[in-house]
């Protein structure tokens, strides 16, 4: 989704993260992977 978005992306927001209604850990996991891309993004863009 990301990828597709057309011009800068200038900031994001990750919010309500909860370790104690994470059961096996999955929300964190998927946390983690959109900061790693949103970062790559940001990276990237000129």
């Amino acid at each position: 989704m990301l990828r597709r978005v057309e011009g800068p992306i200038v900031g994001a927001d990750i919010v309500e993260l909860n370790p104690r209604r994470d059961v096996n850990g999955v929300t964190a996991m998927v946390a983690a992977k959109l900061l790693k891309e949103i970062g790559a993004r940001l990276a990237t863009d000129d």
